[in-house]
């Protein structure tokens, strides 16, 4: 075999072992991505396998707790226990003509929907707290309605409800209400709820803030009395207003709910003073108000007018008692009122006004009459000036 010959052969048996390398390279790498790809395969179904149980263990957990914060599934068992529960709770909170009403029901997978209508009068207060007992019993029930309408010239409210609760299959007995009773709801107890909800009106419109209508400045003059009247008006009429200081005051300065501020200043001065309106709404809403008290010195006293005053006519000293007669039956006082040229005739009962006298006929005699002035019982016989009746003592007395 000649040299060509020979480079030849090598040359096509380097190229009969690259083919062949080749296809066995590209087998042998086939074979490595099939097995990599069973794998994966394998891999992702059993991971698809351990969650399905981890699910299944998670959903037969949750089933048991459900079983014991059911009804049992005896539909009938759950549906009387539960409406006597209901009825029980309703009557214990104050709810007067209950009426308890069960519907039909639904089947829906391993359980059944129990459901009720509810109808009765209780005031807000009442259906807080009955509310309140329904949450407290921690079992698979819900309000689906709930529906209040204020009873007219009342605090008490016509109420309706839908409520539905489930039974469960295996659970074979009734809850327990000390074993699935809940201590205290998410926001706290029966207390904090009732003063959240009772006290707010739910069925008018929102509180709006009083309005303050007093001045925002005043004088006082130094080392005197000084007193203040604040007033404030309330958008919504029935609401009370009250009024307190807020922050510093002068020392002394008292102020009473009802808006009179009183103070006796010390030193002159002006005096800025905050003070707040509030009405009794919950939660209530309030105005401040900034009042500016200047004080000054106080004015001199006045010039007392010493000049002798003439006595004034008095019509009483000069209206006589002039006889006593009976008319009808009825016995009546004569009185003369000269200076008016004017007869009274006055029986047991009647007031009278003569000059600077105001009184009422007590009780009419033979030649007299029992009569009474500010407070003082009086008698004035016939021929006797009205001005000087004598004093018997008070009318308190009779």
């Amino acid at each position: 075999m000649t040299q060509r010959e020979r480079s030849l052969a090598i040359l096509v048996g380097i190229c009969v072992l690259s083919v062949g390398g080749y296809y066995f390279w590209n087998q042998y790498s086939s074979a490595l991505s099939t097995r990599d790809r069973q794998i994966d395969t394998l891999r992702k179904r059993l991971g698809d396998e351990d969650f399905t149980q981890k699910k299944a263990e998670m959903a037969i957990d949750r089933l048991a707790v459900y079983r014991q914060h059911a009804l049992p599934e005896s539909i009938r068992a759950s549906q009387s226990f539960y409406q006597e529960r209901l009825r029980e709770t309703l009557e214990s909170t104050g709810f007067r003509d209950v009426v308890i009403k069960p519907l039909n029901g639904r089947r829906g997978g391993n359980h059944y929907q129990h459901m009720f209508t509810i109808s009765g009068r209780a005031k807000m207060e009442e259906l807080v707290q009955f509310t309140y007992e329904f949450y407290s019993f921690n079992i698979l029930h819900k309000f689906t309605k709930l529906t209040m309408i204020p009873v007219k010239d009342s605090d008490m409210l016509d109420i309706s409800m839908n409520v539905s609760v489930l039974s469960v299959d295996g659970a074979e007995e009734v809850p327990k209400p000390e074993d699935v009773r809940i201590p205290q709801l998410t926001h706290g107890k029966l207390k904090d709820y009732s003063e959240a909800i009772v006290s707010r009106n739910l069925f008018a419109q929102a509180n709006k803030p009083p309005v303050f209508t007093s001045k925002g400045e005043v004088e006082a003059e130094l080392e005197r009395s000084f007193r203040h009247r604040f007033s404030a008006s309330d958008p919504d009429r029935k609401d009370q207003v009250s009024f307190f200081l807020t922050g510093e005051a002068p020392e002394g300065m008292e102020l009473s709910e009802t808006g009179s501020l009183k103070w006796t200043p010390s030193a002159l001065g002006e005096y800025k003073i905050q003070v707040e309106a509030r009405d009794n709404r919950k939660p209530p809403k309030s105005t401040k108000q900034e009042l500016l008290v200047t004080v000054v010195e106080p004015a001199p006293e006045p010039v007392r007018d010493t000049t002798p005053r003439r006595p004034e006519f008095d019509e009483a000293k000069f209206t006589y008692l002039t006889g006593t007669v009976a008319v009808g039956g009825q016995p009546k006082a004569w009185l003369n009122n000269r200076p008016k040229n004017q007869q009274l005739r006055l029986g047991p009962g009647d007031t009278f006004t003569i000059g600077s006298l105001k009184g009422k006929v007590v009780d009419v005699k033979d030649r007299e009459v029992i009569i009474e002035i500010e407070g003082d019982l009086k008698v004035l016989t016939i021929g006797q000036p009205l001005a000087d009746a004598a004093t018997m003592g008070p009318a308190s007395d009779l």
